[in-house]
């Protein structure tokens, strides 16, 4: 009589974790430059610094997975005689991954997974700008980092991961057109 009382727990909090865990979709393998001087893991637009991962050496990049949500729901059209205005919200779970490719399990800022909440919004070219970032123990599940509010934002990069989500899930609230980025050569020109 026990067993069968603790089985019908364990599968009723089966179903419950079920039902309230994320549903996060693979999006790949992405990378960015190491830089001394400049920690990656705390950098709120990160998203739109992270490019596809091919053949870099690991102890030069520090490769993520990088996971999205969008469901459509949140996505807001503006459209009259003087503005053709789309905000796409999205959020990513982004994992760092040693130089083996498996994720850090270790607990830290520099090791834990980070929470992005984006918004693609276009006001001439697009942008990329962060509602809500946070930055979660990979052992514990804990918050170590968390801000929200209104963020720096900058030009959405063309083939980042930023720009690569919002294709993804296109169509957007009746923008036809897909969503693209500025080339980074562009970004990088000396004036």
């Amino acid at each position: 009589m026990l067993k069968r009382i603790l089985l019908c727990l364990a599968v009723l909090l089966l179903f419950a974790s079920q039902a309230f865990a994320e549903n996060w979709t693979y999006l790949g393998r992405y990378a960015v430059k190491n830089n001394p001087v400049y920690v990656n893991t705390t950098d709120a637009l990160i998203l739109n610094h992270l490019f596809p991962c091919t053949s870099q050496p690991a102890n030069n990049y520090q490769q993520y997975d990088v996971y999205y949500f969008h469901d459509h729901k949140d996505d807001v059209r503006t459209v009259n005689d003087f503005v053709n205005l789309i905000s796409v919200p999205i959020k990513a779970k982004i994992v760092p991954l040693n130089i083996y490719g498996k994720p850090m399990l270790s607990d830290g800022v520099f090791c834990g997974q980070i929470y992005s909440d984006v918004k693609i919004t276009n006001a001439g070219v697009f942008e990329v700008r962060p509602i809500a970032f946070s930055i979660r123990d990979s052992v514990s599940g804990k918050t170590i980092f968390r801000t929200e509010g209104e963020m720096q934002g900058q030009v959405l990069v063309a083939d980042s991961a930023a720009q690569k989500i919002v294709a993804v899930t296109a169509p957007h609230k009746d923008w036809k057109t897909t969503i693209g980025g500025m080339p980074l050569s562009m970004l990088m020109k000396e004036n």
